[in-house]
C-alpha cells in the first residue's frame, strides 16, 4: 500500500509567506509544512530533530512508522546570517546525533532565493518530498532564467527496487559534483539531459557513489512551444524516471546498476505549455499530475497519486 500525497502552496489559505526570502522565513515554511501544519492543512508528517536558531539551522527526519529510512535533512543559512535572499544550504544524511554531526552524509547542495521568486511549493509524503521555488514575477510555465527560475529538488527515500534497501535516502538535483556545491541547478534546469543523486551501498559500508542518470528517452530540452496537448488531442505517455549508475561503477551486489525510481516523477512524451499559466494540472483516469515549471518546454510531471506502492 502506497503513501498519500499532499500538495502545499504559498497560495493556500493561512500559508506562511516569503517576504524577504530570509533563512528564518524558509525555516518557518519548512516547519509549518513538515511538522506543524497551517490553515486547514495537516503537516506532512516528518519530525523536527534539531534546531539552532542562532545559526538559522534546522534538521528534519522522515517517518520510520510508514517504512521510511529515518533519513535526515538539514537546512541552514549558508553563512549563518539572516539576510534577504541568502542561499540556503541543504545537507542530507543517513543519521545525525546533533545539528552538526552526521552519519553517512551526502554532499551539500543548495537553494538560491532571489527577490523576484517569493513563491514556494512542497509536494510529498512522510518519506519524501519535492521542494520548489516559484517565480512570482511571472506566472507562465516556461521561465527564461537559468538556475534561479528552475529550482525543483527531491529530498527523501527513492522508490527502491531493492527489498529492504538500507540506504534509499538521497537528494535529487541537476548537479553531479562529487563535492559540496551550493548550486541551485534543479530537476527541471537547462543544463544537460541528466539528473544526479548520491546513494550509499547496500552492504552497510560507508561507500557511496554519485548516480548520474538520464531524464528519460522522451526528454527534449528545447525552448520551442509545443502548444497544449489537450487542445491538440495529443495523449500523454508518462514514463517514470529510473535511477541507475554506470556499467563500470554500479554493477555489484552492494552497488547495483539499477536502484529504483524517483517517487512520483514522470516524463511525458509531450513537451509544451510554455505560455500556460501556473499551476497546470492534468487528470489521467483517476490520477492527477502537476506539471513542473521549466527552462525549456515543460515536460516533467509529479503524480499526486500514492507513492511507494
Amino acid at each position: 500500500m502506497g503513501l498519500p500525497v499532499t500538495v502545499y502552496r504559498y497560495t493556500d489559505a493561512g500559508a506562511p509567506q516569503l517576504v524577504n526570502n530570509t533563512p528564518s522565513e524558509w525555516i518557518n515554511v519548512l516547519k509549518k509544512v513538515l511538522v506543524e501544519g497551517y490553515g486547514d492543512k495537516q503537516p506532512l508528517g516528518w519530525t523536527l530533530e534539531f534546531e539552532d536558531a542562532a545559526t538559522r539551522s534546522i534538521a528534519f527526519r522522515n517517518a520510520t512508522t510508514v517504512g521510511g529510512s529515518g533519513g535526515y535533512v538539514k537546512f541552514y543559512s549558508s553563512d549563518g546570517t539572516n539576510t534577504a535572499n541568502k542561499s540556503i544550504a541543504i545537507k542530507c544524511a543517513m543519521g545525525m546525533t546533533d545539528i552538526n554531526t552526521f552519519f553517512k552524509p551526502l554532499w551539500v547542495r543548495g537553494l538560491s532565493p532571489v527577490s523576484t521568486h517569493k513563491g514556494w511549493e512542497i509536494i510529498g509524503t512522510k518519506r519524501g518530498f519535492y521542494l520548489i521555488l516559484h517565480a512570482t514575477n511571472s506566472n507562465k510555465m516556461a521561465l527564461s532564467g537559468v538556475f534561479a527560475d528552475t529550482q525543483v529538488f527531491f529530498i527523501g527515500d527513492i522508490h527502491s527496487v531493492i527489498v529492504n534497501d538500507t540506504a534509499p535516502f538521497t537528494f535529487v538535483t541537476g548537479n553531479s559534483a562529487t563535492s559540496d556545491s551550493i548550486s541551485s541547478e534543479g530537476i527541471t534546469g537547462y543544463s544537460g539531459t541528466t539528473l544526479s543523486c548520491q546513494l550509499y551501498a547496500l552492504d552497510g559500508t560507508v561507500t557511496s557513489l554519485m548516480h548520474t542518470f538520464s531524464r528519460g528517452l522522451f526528454y527534449k530540452g528545447n525552448t520551442s512551444d509545443g502548444g497544449d496537448a489537450e487542445s491538440l488531442s495529443i495523449n500523454h505517455l508518462m514514463s517514470p524516471i529510473y535511477i541507475y549508475g554506470s556499467n563500470t561503477q554500479n554493477n555489484t551486489t552492494s552497488m547495483p546498476q539499477g536502484r529504483g525510481i524517483i517517487p512520483g516523477l514522470y516524463l511525458s512524451s509531450f513537451a509544451g505549455y510554455r505560455t500556460t499559466d501556473w499551476p497546470k494540472e492534468l487528470l489521467q483516469g483517476i490520477e492527477k499530475f502537476i506539471l513542473l515549471r521549466s527552462y525549456g518546454s515543460p515536460q516533467l510531471w509529479i503524480s499526486t497519486g500514492e507513492w511507494y506502492d
